[in-house]
């Protein structure tokens, strides 16, 4: 769901340097968040766990929280429900005509760390892959904001790619953190 029009005011993430094990067609970047007024008023004022949050998408009018969202908070509600979700006033839904997996952008509280938010979101996806066609590989699109505690600033997390490009990250974020301990 995301335009890239606001790359720009975006700085540049080292966090997983040598994200050279990724395939060309997977995307996987950190960003500094410049303009994270909404977020931090969140992160701060909140209970624990995640927000969905409405976005505005390229040239359609209000905000539009992408295909998955729905789906996702049931999923999440139904198999963990000690998550606290929260979602964001929105307009309506984006529909998108692909067999593509658009999860919402959310914001992480302060309990839920990103590896921790990337396995929820693999096994959702995993869930929903069961009845697809056997060759069948799911393209995912996500986007998470979160507060890094040891630069002290608010992170953007994109990824675009299929579900198994996402696991390499997932293990090569929980690689790194261990390694950081």
């Amino acid at each position: 769901m995301n335009d890239n029009s606001d790359k720009s005011n975006q700085g540049d993430e080292q966090e997983l340097s040598g994200i050279h094990f990724l395939d060309d067609a997977e995307t996987c970047e950190f960003t500094v968040v410049e303009n994270d007024d909404e977020f931090r008023t969140y992160h701060q004022e909140s209970q624990p766990g995640l927000k969905i949050i409405a976005q505005k998408y390229r040239s359609c009018e209000g905000l539009l929280v992408s295909p998955e969202a729905g789906d996702f908070t049931k999923w999440l509600r139904r198999n963990h429900p000690e998550l606290n979700i929260g979602i964001s006033k929105k307009d309506g839904i984006l529909v998108l005509h692909s067999s593509d997996y658009w999860m919402p952008l959310v914001y992480l509280g302060s309990n839920i760390a990103l590896p921790i938010y990337l396995n929820l979101v693999s096994s959702y996806i995993f869930a929903r892959m069961k009845g697809a066609l056997r060759n069948e590989k799911a393209r995912v699109h996500l986007e998470a904001v979160y507060h890094d505690e040891k630069e002290g600033v608010s992170k953007k997390f994109h990824y675009e790619g299929d579900s198994e490009g996402l696991q390499k990250i997932i293990k090569k974020i929980d690689l790194n953190r261990f390694l950081d301990k």
